[in-house]
């Protein structure tokens, strides 16, 4: 049997994810910064919930946790 794509595909290096999870996590602060200034209180708290989630998603991808890294091994019974 051969060996599944995702198992056989190149592993994260730590440039790509500083690279990748400062990228995204910049990202957060500007949508946050731009909710600052937004008149509405429904659009700015609908980009306030876009940056918190960018931000979430840049540190998992810095700190390397699941999905982007290895899922956390369940303790065998």
């Amino acid at each position: 049997m051969t060996e599944s794509v995702v198992a056989s595909r190149h592993k994260d290096c730590l440039p790509c994810r500083i690279v990748s999870g400062t990228g995204v996590l910049g990202m957060g602060v500007y949508v946050w910064v731009q909710a600052k200034k937004r008149p509405q209180a429904v659009g700015r708290y609908a980009l306030y919930g876009v940056a918190a989630v960018a931000g979430s998603v840049g540190i998992a991808r810095l700190l390397d946790v699941y999905p982007f890294g290895k899922p956390e091994s369940k303790p065998k019974e």
